[in-house]
């Protein structure tokens, strides 16, 4: 799924250039790197031009993220790219602070939607859903202790327009769809992991993340996840 070659149709986006090896990089590459650093991640479907450029000077790109302890990850089918901190060194500095502050409802939700995602992308389908859907998705997980439905109703419409200022959820009138990017944000292992720990305090009905041939990047890209409160 990730690749370093260039698509064919990519090069006519744009009259820009890859960077010459050594040297500083172009000016449209400059943005590419801002942009990746600025997050969350680089739809090439909503940005075609930036992401195409990225492609043509991925190389570059990636040799800059690597000085500052980043690894670029790309996944061509579904036109996204995002940065995440490098795994080789555990002592290496930590430049990015991405989805923190993420408390329990958020998670679950996030485990929720990529679950969506998985199920409707086997279909070659969008992910588009309506906040009665979430609503319905996420009662079941509604603390046994509490039973302010009101209350925990806007608790969910507080936890989907987190998510939504994340870039994960972009608003389609009265529906949101979820972008692809969360699937490789949350690997499987990941995802086994948070519902291990869901499991563990109580919480039923969370179901692990397929793992088929459709997800078989996953394991390699699958990366950093929202923080449990």
């Amino acid at each position: 799924m990730s690749t370093s070659a260039t698509r064919p149709d990519a090069v006519l986006d744009e009259d820009g250039a890859p960077s010459a090896p050594g040297a500083a990089l172009v000016d449209e590459s400059r943005r590419v790197l801002v942009h990746l650093l600025q997050g969350p991640f680089l739809d090439g479907r909503r940005d075609a031009a930036r992401y195409a450029q990225l492609l043509r000077d991925r190389s570059a790109l990636e040799a800059r993220l690597a000085d500052l302890f980043l690894e670029l990850v790309v996944d061509d089918d579904a036109q996204v790219a995002f940065v995440r901190q490098s795994e080789d060194d555990a002592d290496a500095p930590k430049l990015l602070r991405r989805l923190t502050g993420m408390n329990r409802l958020d998670s679950v939700l996030m485990l929720v939607l990529r679950q969506m995602l998985l199920t409707q992308s086997s279909r070659g389908q969008r992910t588009v859903v309506s906040e009665a859907e979430l609503q319905q998705a996420l009662a079941a997980y509604r603390r046994t202790t509490s039973t302010d439905e009101a209350g925990f109703a806007k608790e969910v419409r507080a936890s989907i327009a987190k998510v939504q200022r994340a870039g994960l959820l972009d608003e389609q009138g009265d529906d949101y769809e979820v972008s692809p990017v969360l699937r490789l944000m949350i690997g499987p292992d990941t995802a086994r992991e948070f519902i291990a720990l869901y499991r563990d305090a109580g919480v039923s009905g969370l179901e692990d993340p397929a793992d088929d041939s459709s997800e078989e990047s996953d394991d390699e890209v699958g990366g950093g996840a929202p923080a449990a409160g």
